[in-house]
């Protein structure tokens, strides 16, 4: 069944530009006026899907994997992929994937990945595909975490999991065949939040911070409901009704979606101070847009270097959408080529 349906979604996509414009823009609304037309096709297909927050979490993440499944890209063949478990100190592990497209080669850059999902969805499967073409593109041992999942963990259990599978990097990173001096933290949307939060416990507890930040459309804040977050809350795949389920799930204690930890937007300005460098891409018909627009500004208002990236007429989760959606392609390029430039700057 899903490859009928990835048969059925590249001949939908792949239908001349005109004809996808004429059938999207059909309803000439204004407020879609900028979006990319196979965006646009997209958002009307998941319009029809069934809502992920009026499912259990399991069959939410089952349908996930399976959406996932349909857009992504051929996986990219790669000479080292490995999985590993990391020992926690409750005697329990964090299962996680390390992808090395350049294993004779000594001293490479490490970027620990964060998949996104709202902390709910999500696995080292559903972002396979993607951290193959970062380790190859990049030329980059990449360590993607499995992290445990909310309800069944809420909060801290995704952040506790971060923070240790990011020493266990650290430690272990000449034996990957990288540098301890070369890690990088990535992640998208709700991944991208475990980024985030991770440099900044490591900046507060005195522990080594990455030497990058890789944002991409972040979940920033769990407290508060932007002007884009009501703006842009229906109809653009990711909607506020999800995105509250998510929070819910993660964070039911409402008196701690304002910590720094679920909301880095509300961080101080002097906790932001010596951060690592930020690259923060935000998708122009995104809920979460106002979030990593204001967050990419505070990082500047500190002093920490910012590569603010916007894509115009992109929509949240565009990084598993090249297969299907050329800007999406432009996009991941432009991450890529940033990440080359960042590291080709350093010695380590």
């Amino acid at each position: 069944m899903l490859g009928i349906k990835k048969t059925l979604a590249q001949f939908i996509f792949s239908l001349p530009d005109n004809w996808i414009s004429t059938v999207v823009r059909s309803d000439k609304k204004e407020e879609t006026m900028g979006l990319d037309p196979r965006c646009h096709l997209a958002c009307n297909l998941a319009r029809v899907l069934p809502k992920m927050e009026q499912m259990t979490p399991e069959k939410a993440r089952k349908h996930f994997q399976e959406q996932m499944g349909i857009f992504d890209e051929p996986a990219i063949p790669l000479a080292h992929i490995e999985d590993k478990l990391i020992p926690t100190p409750s005697a329990s592990f964090i299962p996680v994937r390390v992808y090395n497209a350049q294993p004779q080669k000594r001293n490479l850059p490490i970027i620990l990945f964060f998949h996104g999902g709202g902390l709910t969805v999500g696995s080292l499967d559903t972002h396979d595909s993607f951290c193959r073409k970062l380790s190859h593109f990049t030329r980059s041992i990449v360590v993607a975490v499995d992290y445990r999942l909310a309800p069944e963990h809420p909060y801290p259990a995704a952040h506790e999991d971060a923070l240790l599978a990011y020493q266990y990097v650290r430690n272990s990173a000449y034996i990957f065949g990288g540098s301890p001096n070369a890690i990088a933290v990535c992640g998208d949307s709700a991944g991208a939040l475990l980024a985030t939060t991770l440099c900044l416990r490591a900046k507060k507890e005195k522990i080594p911070l990455p030497v990058y930040q890789i944002l991409l459309y972040p979940m920033l804040d769990s407290f508060r409901e932007s002007a884009s977050y009501n703006r842009l809350g229906e109809g653009f795949v990711l909607t506020k009704h999800l995105m509250r389920w998510f929070v819910k799930n993660y964070v039911p204690n409402e008196a701690d979606r304002q910590l720094p930890t679920n909301s880095p937007v509300l961080t101080d300005l002097k906790d932001l101070k010596g951060l690592p460098p930020a690259y923060v891409a935000i998708a122009g018909f995104d809920p979460l847009r106002d979030q990593g627009e204001e967050y990419a500004h505070r990082l500047s208002q500190a002093g920490v270097k910012v590569e603010e990236r916007f894509f115009p007429s992109l929509i949240h989760g565009y990084i598993q959408m090249g297969r299907l959606i050329p800007k999406a392609k432009e996009a991941e390029s432009d991450l890529f080529q940033s990440i080359l430039h960042f590291f080709s700057q350093r010695k380590f």
